[in-house]
């Protein structure tokens, strides 16, 4: 298996979650302050003495997830347009894009799913993206909290590292597409697609449940926002765990991967996602467990029954 930029910066990102997460929920207390600012954020973020390298500490409001999922929606949309410019239309892919796929990708590539394959899980992606857009524009309420700059950024990343993961390995995207043709043939579709299409779709409703849970623990009958305090949420997937919407966010990842089985660039974003939704789920669970004594406790953190 061929190392490319992608594979490498989700590796990187996973690494640096699993071994930070693991210092932080072991070991908080002998870590740098200034390391614990840095990944908290949010209802759990550090609460203690400020961390004198200020430099370090740089932080943008939590309301700024927003932008990028302006990004990934424009983003997602534009690459879905070329992949039906080629699909469809039997066009060309442009120099430059096939130049940046091959920058992140490596000029050694090759189809490892079938068009529709490939087509279906961008679709996918996109779909997702405009519904956490109308989310975070029209259905969240977030408080005055912050995020660390680095947080931030790494938000862009992933958006773009996710699509640029599918379209790398996409036949007529590729230098080597011998085993897959540039086509959308409906005769392509296997039952992992299916299979993997219908968890996405299914993960998708209960996460934007979830949103809706949330965001109306802050408002009236009325829909307006009238309190900015945390409460207990419950109803539809939250019976069973704190973090619904980051259970549903990997459970969309994973079946993504069923979509794209034989892309060999996704498991590495999989992996990424499922470490990243983990790790905030335990710091969030933790976080209700120490405010509200009356927090349900048979409600795990991430995996029903489980953790």
């Amino acid at each position: 298996m061929e190392l490319n930029l992608l594979k490498i910066g989700f590796t990187l990102m996973t690494l640096f979650i699993v071994v930070i997460g693991g210092f932080i929920n072991n070991f908080e207390k002998c870590l740098p302050t200034f390391i614990a600012q840095t990944f908290r954020y949010g209802k759990f973020a550090y609460k203690g003495e400020p961390s004198s390298l200020r430099f370090i500490i740089l932080e943008v409001p939590k309301r700024w997830f927003k932008h990028f999922y302006i990004f990934a929606s424009i983003w997602s949309t534009y690459a879905l347009m070329l992949m039906t410019y080629v699909y469809i239309f039997g066009g060309d892919m442009p120099h430059y894009v096939n130049v940046c796929l091959d920058f992140l990708g490596t000029s050694h590539r090759r189809a490892g799913v079938s068009a529709i394959s490939a087509f279906i899980a961008l679709i996918l992606l996109t779909l997702q993206s405009w519904r956490r857009f109308y989310e975070t524009f029209f259905v969240s309420v977030f408080s005055d909290s912050n995020i660390n700059f680095a947080h931030y950024i790494v938000g862009y990343i992933h958006y773009f590292g996710a699509v640029a993961a599918i379209l790398v390995e996409a036949p007529g995207l590729t230098p080597l597409s011998i085993e897959h043709k540039a086509v959308v043939s409906l005769s392509d579709i296997r039952w992992t697609d299916a299979l993997g299409s219908a968890l996405f779709l299914w993960a998708f409703v209960h996460q934007f449940r979830a949103a809706v849970i949330l965001a109306n623990l802050r408002k009236n009958k009325k829909g307006d926002v009238v309190s900015m305090r945390h409460n207990i949420p419950s109803g539809d997937w939250f019976e069973l765990v704190s973090c619904p919407h980051l259970l549903s966010e990997a459970l969309m990842y994973l079946g993504l991967g069923l979509v794209l089985l034989g892309n060999y660039t996704w498991p590495f974003v999989f992996f990424w996602v499922l470490s990243n939704q983990m790790e905030t789920a335990l710091l969030t669970h933790w976080w209700y467990l120490s405010h509200f004594k009356e927090y349900p406790k048979e409600r795990h953190a991430f995996i029903p029954y489980v953790l």
